[in-house]
């Protein structure tokens, strides 16, 4: 009887201290997770975010990762800056015209190109006395922000129309507002990107063009950038961070995987999602294909500087 009373109160024992455990042992599991803010536009050019975390890619990696949308580089650069974001995406001109500045931005993953065969910027309009590119000579013009990408694409396409850009009103409007834009008649054309095109023709909105790969095709122009005195502190994390967008890298290069992932993480329409363009996604972009963007940046007068541009992408090290 006392070896039973003693086998009892042993079991209870174990119990009791499993029981005690068990809150003690998940809270450490939470205290691991690494809390990250990442900057992004939710568009589908950045759903690899969204399959990272839906697929348990950044779970994986022991990460819990909030996405904060914003409208571009031009607001994730200084949100970087400023500690609030820890990654943020940014296209080619961010990250060059930050270094310019003294400001130290890297990229730890440049991963973004598109081609003629599969674009995802177009020109849209809606303005019926707008037939061709030469005739927004003296209309107003949106891109999403200035002085980036879309900005210096835009000029590009626009001379290539033999328009004079000095008879251009340039203006900001962010990328979910452009087609409201068109409808107010607040700008005559716009820079829109995927969904948004494939939206807007829907809505009845005409292509113009296609003012990235008009210019240049392929052509590689975005990715995800940190603070390099960041990166050089928390080199384990922004390997496990890479390597989770790596993992949803390869998973997009099966095209349906990314309509299933924006179909399950916006409210676009399913045969907008099927007809719209992607692009497409690498893990190692080559750095020196931002060369293009140096010397389109030094046409515009906003880059006046050779770039070192190994130095612009983070190596795994």
């Amino acid at each position: 009887m006392k070896i039973k009373a003693m086998t009892a109160a042993i079991a209870l024992s174990v119990a009791m201290g499993l029981s005690t455990l068990a809150p003690v042992q998940k809270a450490q599991a939470q205290e691991e997770m690494t809390k990250l803010k990442v900057g992004f536009i939710p568009v589908g050019i950045y759903s690899y975010f969204w399959r990272a975390r839906d697929a348990g890619y950044f779970k994986d990696e022991k990460i819990e990762v909030e996405l904060i949308p914003m409208a571009g580089g031009g607001q994730v650069i200084p949100a970087l800056q400023s500690g609030a974001l820890q990654f943020g995406i940014s296209d080619a001109l961010g990250v060059l015209n930050a270094r310019n500045g003294g400001i130290p931005l890297t990229y730890v993953s440049f991963n973004f190109a598109q081609a003629s065969d599969d674009p995802v910027h177009a020109v849209l309009t809606m303005d019926p006395d707008v037939k061709t590119g030469a005739d927004l000579k003296g209309k107003a013009v949106a891109t999403n922000l200035s002085y980036n990408t879309d900005w210096t694409m835009m000029r590009e396409w626009l001379r290539k129309q033999n328009v004079d850009l000095k008879t251009v009103m340039f203006r900001e409007v962010p990328f979910p507002d452009m087609l409201a834009a068109l409808r107010n008649k607040t700008v005559a054309a716009v820079g829109a990107t995927e969904p948004f095109v494939t939206l807007g023709r829907e809505q009845g909105a005409r292509v113009l063009g296609y003012y990235f790969t008009d210019v240049k095709s392929p052509v590689v122009f975005s990715g995800i950038a940190a603070m390099q005195p960041y990166v050089d502190k928390n080199k384990d994390v922004v390997k496990r961070f890479v390597r989770a967008i790596n993992r949803a890298l390869d998973d997009f290069k099966d095209p349906k995987i990314v309509r299933q992932t924006i179909a399950a993480n916006t409210k676009i329409p399913p045969p907008v999602i099927e007809k719209m363009g992607l692009g497409r996604w690498e893990k190692n972009m080559p750095p020196e294909t931002m060369q293009f963007w140096v010397d389109a940046a030094n046409k515009e007068g906003i880059l006046n500087a050779k770039a070192d541009l190994k130095s612009l992408v983070w190596q795994d090290k």
